[in-house]
């Protein structure tokens, strides 16, 4: 591991979405190399060229492969354990943990459902009711690569959420204001925090 760079998320095959996104962004920070090479299918390990930039892929491999093993738990680890190149790895715990194509569509179908019926429950702060809301977004997010929402249409979504018998005039000011027609999350958010 660089020096500076911390240690790696611990993954415990709970949660894969959350350590993905952590742990992309840890190899990334390592080097460019690093995290390119998880995504290099036609690197090979084996090869027997030693060519500098041969080399430069064998140590940025080796540092990626490094990283994974070290933050993976003993049942993660023995599903990989095996393999020789980072890409192999990255993408037997993406396959294992997200499925295939069909499963992630399916998946992204059952969250967006999720998405279209939210509503605030009775009682629910407005923390709350963000986090719960923002879980459901980074759901659909880990089973496809550009959501359909804009942070615009997902600060209205969360808007026409609110429990009415509560919000109902802080709504209204809020469709009024001069900004509503770019309202983001982190305006609707302070806005309804200020209150």
């Amino acid at each position: 591991m660089e020096r500076g760079v911390g240690k790696p998320p611990f993954f415990d095959g709970t949660n894969y979405p959350y350590w993905k996104i952590r742990m992309s962004a840890y190899l990334q920070s390592i080097s460019y190399r690093v995290w390119e090479i998880c995504l290099d299918a036609i690197f090979d390990a084996t090869s027997d060229r030693i060519t500098p930039i041969q080399m430069e892929f064998h140590d940025s491999n080796n540092k990626a492969r490094n990283a994974l093993f070290s933050c993976l738990s003993i049942g993660e680890f023995e599903r990989v354990g095996h393999l020789t190149t980072t890409h192999q790895i990255w993408s037997t715990l993406e396959r294992f943990h997200e499925g295939n194509d069909h499963v992630k569509t399916r998946l992204f179908e059952t969250y967006r459902r999720e998405y279209e019926n939210f509503t605030q429950l009775a009682g629910e702060t407005i923390d709350s009711m963000f986090s719960r809301f923002q879980s459901i977004v980074n759901k659909m997010r880990a089973n496809k690569a550009q959501l359909p929402y804009s942070d615009h249409e997902r600060a209205l979504k969360l808007l026409h959420a609110l429990d009415q018998r509560v919000w109902e005039v802080k709504v209204s000011a809020i469709i009024e204001s001069p900004n509503y027609e770019t309202l983001t999350m982190d305006e609707l958010f302070s806005k309804l925090k200020s209150t």
